[in-house]
């Protein structure tokens, strides 16, 4: 009889366990393929950061040298007064202080530029698509512009993902024509959006040439 209860639980474990494999062996397969939902930012935010931080520490100290020549001027200006040539050793000190407002120009300028270059690369990191050639350790020129232009952050795509599911589930699918406009409405706001960047460009070479411009004409005064 003990020996009858022994073979019966057995049987019984033996049969368990062969159900457990089959289902671990069935849901292996889904585990593996399961997607992974985040994606590896391309840039490092860590160097974004110090990126910007350094932004800001140049911003910092063009500001200190602004304050700092327009407290000496009023110091150069009152000693002035006690000279032979006043105008002469006034004329002298806007000189200086121009000199030091020029350097406080150049480091918020380079500041400038690290907080574009800052704000575009975390931008590209929202893509949901990120272009692969832009993961290369030197990425093409322009690569970087027109993916932000031509690309969709993930919460676009998330959003635009809801919007037809909301639509699909309450109105029929649209029509050849409907999609067609949508489509050339959004590369009309794309376009629009390539020629203000554009223009802003133009206008930023425009303000870069007028200053190289004056540099120019200040050092070849005699």
């Amino acid at each position: 009889m003990g020996l009858f209860l022994s073979d019966s639980f057995s049987i019984r474990w033996s049969q368990r366990t062969r159900g457990v494999s089959l289902a671990l062996t069935l849901l292996a397969p889904l585990a593996w393929a399961a997607p992974a939902t985040v994606t590896d930012p391309v840039f490092d935010p860590a160097v974004l950061d110090a990126r910007e931080q350094e932004a800001k520490a140049l911003k910092e100290e063009g500001k200190a040298l602004r304050s700092e020549a327009d407290a000496q001027l009023e110091i150069d200006t009152w000693n002035c007064y006690s000279k032979v040539l006043v105008n002469h050793c006034i004329d002298k000190a806007k000189d200086r202080r121009y000199e030091q407002r020029e350097k406080a120009r150049a480091l918020e300028a380079q500041a400038a530029i690290i907080d574009r270059e800052v704000r575009e690369r975390r931008l590209i990191n929202q893509l949901a698509d990120p272009p692969a050639e832009l993961r290369q350790p030197n990425p093409p020129a322009g690569a970087i512009k027109k993916a932000i232009d031509e690309g969709k952050t993930i919460k676009q795509v998330e959003q635009e993902k809801k919007i037809r599911d909301a639509e699909q589930s309450a109105t029929p699918l649209k029509t050849e024509a409907e999609i067609q406009a949508a489509s050339a409405e959004r590369d009309r706001k794309a376009a629009e959006k390539r020629a203000k960047r554009e223009a802003a460009d133009q206008q930023r070479a425009a303000e870069k040439a007028a200053y190289e411009a004056q540099q120019a004409a200040k050092n070849a005064k005699p």
